[in-house]
């Protein structure tokens, strides 16, 4: 999904957009209090989660969604295996029927299919209808996701200084850039520190995170703060823990970079035209 493709974006309604959903993020019946017993499979969950969205093709509003059911559902219910998977399936379900269109919207018995068909079809109805009155069938609820699918249009502008020097190919460095938000937003979705965090204040330290991991100045620019409605020093400490990350992937391994984690080029432009990008280091040029 290309967060520059929707009409809306970046438009005048951004602002009323964006005060709609942290009244809903603050109003709603739900919050998580990481008191699931299950808390400690979480991450195993959410990767396999994961994979299961990618094979499938879901875009990235559906897989934060589906995780945000998750977390939400395992946090007032007590659930044992198998049936967790069960729960991250019919998240999956119930967030693509929100997200998608409806031909990409899986059938319950191509979900089945990640569990080795273990599931009769009649319980992904019967938790689908569970879980729907457990959030009082109101399932459009505010991520990290959707936050930043509305800020990243402002995020990187053809004034910001790259580097300390000007950006060269903008076009390129809005691609660039995206695949940092994209990285980030996947680590935040992944640690269990994030997790009650609101997501307005989460998808803007994805973005802060992004143009500093980018090199990026000045690190966080007046009209973000002005659509965020948050300042640098509000953003700073969850930046920082996202950029811890950013490290860890970046740290060498007997002498030779990891690249596995962090960003990768969305063309293979290395050395065409004079375009450079070495994640791990600071030869990047636009």
């Amino acid at each position: 999904m290309s967060y520059y493709d929707a009409p809306t974006l970046g438009s005048e309604y951004t602002m009323d957009i964006l005060s709609w959903l942290k009244q809903k993020e603050r109003h709603g019946l739900h919050h998580c209090r990481k008191q699931s017993p299950q808390l400690e499979k979480r991450g195993q969950l959410v990767e396999w989660t994961c994979d299961v969205a990618d094979k499938l093709g879901l875009c990235t509003s559906t897989l934060h969604l589906a995780v945000k059911l998750v977390d939400l559902f395992m946090d007032g219910h007590d659930i044992q295996d198998p049936q967790l998977y069960l729960v991250c399936l019919g998240s999956l379900l119930l967030a693509a029927k929100m997200e998608e269109k409806d031909g990409n919207v899986p059938r319950c018995s191509q979900l089945n299919i990640f569990v080795k068909n273990f599931f009769p079809l009649s319980d992904f109805f019967s938790l689908e209808l569970v879980m729907l009155n457990y959030f009082h069938w109101n399932i459009c609820l505010p991520t990290p996701c959707y936050f930043t699918s509305l800020l990243i249009p402002h995020s990187i502008l053809p004034t910001d200084h790259h580097n300390s020097g000007p950006i060269l190919s903008f076009s390129k460095a809005q691609a660039y850039f995206q695949e940092y938000v994209q990285y980030f937003l996947k680590v935040s979705l992944t640690d269990v520190s994030f997790l009650d965090t609101l997501p307005s204040l989460l998808a803007a330290s994805v973005i802060a995170a992004a143009r500093r991991a980018f090199g990026l100045s000045p690190q966080w620019p007046d009209n973000l703060e002005l659509l965020s409605g948050y300042r640098e020093e509000q953003v700073g400490h969850l930046t920082t823990m996202l950029m811890f990350h950013h490290r860890l992937s970046v740290n060498s391994d007997e002498g030779y970079n990891s690249f596995s984690a962090s960003p990768t080029s969305p063309t293979s432009t290395r050395g065409r035209g004079g375009v450079h990008c070495l994640w791990g280091g600071k030869d990047r040029q636009f």
